[in-house]
């Protein structure tokens, strides 16, 4: 059977489609990026906001309307199914993805299944390492889709990623809805994790996931003192959502700006000149004027590399669902002045880099005839060639632009 499978969403939705993707190309399915010739159609599906929701939406029905086999798996089915009530759909959530053997085929073939390997795309490899999550963050439908936090053993995900590596990949992704939680459910924390898979040969790169500052704290040292390993991608995201210490107490964050600063300082006194990455989200109910004015203040000491800017979007069975939703143009203001600052940031912390000469690994292709890569602190380089994937070169840094740097190759 020839399948067209679409993610939308996050990293973690991506290693589910992976997933599901080993797991039918293991039972002789063809994956093919040509919906019209497909049988059937999976969409893996994100429910974070209100905007995602929609889009998602008016894609499944367009597509119902071909008569296409459908199946629709991802957060919607787990956290929102009555949206689906009259879409003739089959439908897998993340807690069950195996199931998607019987959903396909009708078929059990469980013994078969474990054999199987995971998949790099390109050259990058990425790894589940645990679903679910600790908190209890009151704007969140992410909690309702995948429940609590589970871990994978240890020893899985180090056999996982030994097989990823075999099979060329060269970035390994370690995705999580919180890979700081990793393992408080096992008995096993992430340094240990992050020293068990450091000690692989080769000259691939490690990027570890989103990281909530509250499961951070209390392995902080270890956490910075694992980062020190040369395949390690220097590249801390941490979501710090606001910088008024009462939107984050009413958020149920269970940390303070002040942890988030801590934390951030800790990092760059180890290694100066690591990435930051963090998100915020605009327009929370209870969120004044003051808090936002807060929030400014915090992108402007800290200077992120990296900012995800939401607009805070009311889901469904939430806490903060109850709370007054403020008009979508307070919003759109309070995003496009985080929006300004932190391109303010990133024209002078990237412009500063023009003329410096760096290793990059090649990634991804870009367009029009150009590479994507990356240095050791992630940042992005476009070199506008077609270069092989998955290998190291020299760059100098020729342009700066606002989210991205452009590099020419050079030789040594």
């Amino acid at each position: 059977m020839e399948i067209h499978l679409v993610t939308y969403g996050c990293t973690a939705n991506k290693a589910d489609s992976l997933r599901m993707e080993q797991i039918l190309t293991s039972l002789g399915h063809i994956f093919t990026d040509n919906l019209l010739s497909s049988d059937l159609v999976i969409v893996n599906t994100c429910t974070v906001t209100r905007t995602t929701e929609r889009k998602v939406l008016k894609f499944i029905n367009s597509l119902s309307k071909t008569g296409k086999r459908i199946v629709v798996a991802g957060c919607i089915p787990a956290a929102q199914f009555d949206l689906l009530n009259e879409i003739d759909c089959q439908t897998v959530t993340p807690s069950s993805l195996d199931d998607i053997v019987n959903v396909v085929d009708n078929n059990s073939t469980a013994n078969f299944i474990r054999k199987t390997s995971p998949i790099v795309k390109g050259v990058t490899g990425i790894c589940s390492i645990s679903t679910g999550c600790v908190g209890n963050c009151t704007y969140c439908i992410v909690k309702q889709a995948r429940g609590e936090l589970v871990s994978r053993p240890l020893p899985e995900i180090v056999n996982e990623i030994a097989s990823l590596l075999h099979q060329g990949a060269k970035e390994i992704q370690l995705t999580s809805q919180d890979t700081a939680a990793y393992g408080l459910d096992i008995g096993v924390r992430l340094p240990e994790l992050l020293n068990a898979i450091s000690r692989f040969d080769g000259d691939h790169m490690i990027r570890i996931g989103m990281m909530n500052p509250f499961t951070l704290l209390d392995i902080l040292d270890d956490v910075i003192g694992t980062f020190g390993d040369p395949h390690i991608f220097k590249f801390l995201h941490l979501p710090v959502q606001s910088g008024s210490n009462s939107i984050l107490a009413h958020m149920n964050r269970n940390y303070t700006v002040e942890d988030f600063e801590n934390i951030v300082t800790k990092f760059r006194a180890r290694y100066p000149g690591i990435t930051i990455s963090t998100d915020f989200i605009t327009g929370y109910p209870a969120e004044t004027d003051k808090d936002c004015q807060d929030t400014l203040r915090l992108l402007h000491k800290i200077k992120p590399q990296k900012v995800n800017i939401t607009r805070y979007s009311s889901r469904p069975a939430t806490k903060a669902a109850k709370e007054y939703d403020m008009p979508d143009w307070i919003k759109k203001e309070r995003s496009r002045a985080l929006t300004k600052e932190h391109h303010l940031i990133n024209n002078t912390i990237f412009s500063k880099r023009v003329g410096e000469n760096i290793r990059i690994l090649t990634t991804e292709p870009g367009i029009n005839n150009s590479t994507i890569g990356r240095d050791r602190n992630y940042t992005n380089i476009v070199v506008r060639e077609r270069l092989p994937l998955g290998n190291w070169y020299n760059v100098r840094i020729t342009e700066a632009r606002k989210m991205y740097l452009i590099g020419k190759r050079i030789h040594l």
